[in-house]
């Protein structure tokens, strides 16, 4: 990428080359500014404000009163629920943010123009995925927050046992990096796919149906009993949800619906792995693809 400067002796404009440390950070800017300026962001983000407010109200109508609320409970509760939904409710509306960006160039053809603003397609994939992993970082956080804060305030105003709160940071860590790791996932289905309603429909698919019965058919297969565990989503939901911070009695129940075997620490490992992965062949799509057919 170059600027333009004035050759003060004759006058004349020349050229002058941009580091590409300079051209990312231009990039980003471009796809922050982008990303800020549609109105289709904020009402996103209103709505997740609204119902990470309402955590609260949820945490009251599920919880039993007579007993303080453990932590793996509260964790679940201001994650958007993983546990009981394979994947954290909030990932469908960061579906918005994760594959707009991309599908904006690939499938609406404004790929010369930003190609132009930025000046090249790595340039512009790797700030589109900056941008929408911290976008998708941020929200997490923000929702998080904003959940425990709402549910403090209900527990207090029931009058309700003490909750315990000490296990609650890691795992909401946890959710914020899953949280970004999804963002990159839905740009990289999109470069892939180059559609932007295939990856939006394989992106629920896969996580809720289809990763489970292909976990089921592998097992079925000589040597391979145990490997649905080490699947994306499957090492995912490992990664959100510890199962050992369950009281004893749910602990067996939690284990099955995680299906994974892996530790937290080792699940977050897996799943950053396969998201480097997916994201790097997300990269080579956009580029190649565009290369040729654009």
């Amino acid at each position: 990428m170059s600027t333009v400067r004035t050759d003060t002796a004759v006058g004349v404009p020349v050229p002058t080359a941009v580091s590409p440390a300079e051209a990312l950070r231009r990039a980003c800017r471009y796809e922050w500014r982008h990303l800020a300026g549609l109105r289709s962001t904020w009402i996103l983000l209103g709505v997740v404000g609204a119902l990470s407010l309402l955590t609260g109200v949820g945490v009251l109508v599920d919880a039993d009163r007579e007993r303080p609320l453990g932590s793996a409970f509260l964790a679940d509760a201001v994650t958007w629920s993983p546990l009981a939904t394979q994947i954290p409710l909030l990932a469908f509306f960061l579906l918005v943010l994760g594959t707009g960006p991309v599908s904006t160039d690939l499938v609406r053809g404004g790929a010369r123009t930003t190609w132009l603003a930025v000046g090249g397609r790595g340039t512009a994939y790797a700030a589109k995925s900056l941008v929408g992993f911290f976008a998708a970082v941020g929200a997490a956080a923000a929702s998080a927050v904003l959940g425990s804060l709402s549910t403090a305030a209900v527990l207090v105003a029931v009058d309700a046992p003490p909750a315990d709160w000490s296990g609650v940071p890691v795992p909401v860590l946890r959710f914020m990096l899953w949280a970004g790791c999804w963002a990159l996932l839905c740009s990289a289905a999109v470069a892939l796919l180059r559609s932007r309603v295939v990856p939006v429909l394989m992106l629920c698919m896969w996580p809720l149906i289809l990763e489970r019965l292909a976990g089921a058919a592998l097992g079925f297969l000589p040597g391979l009993d145990g490997v649905g565990g080490w699947l994306p989503f499957a090492a995912g939901r490992a990664m959100l949800t510890d199962a050992s911070a369950f009281p004893a009695d749910d602990r067996s129940f939690a284990q099955t619906l995680i299906g994974s075997a892996l530790t937290p620490g080792a699940a977050t490992a897996v799943f950053c792995l396969y998201t480097a992965v997916i994201a790097g062949a997300g990269c080579w799509a956009y580029c190649r693809r565009d290369a040729k057919d654009g």
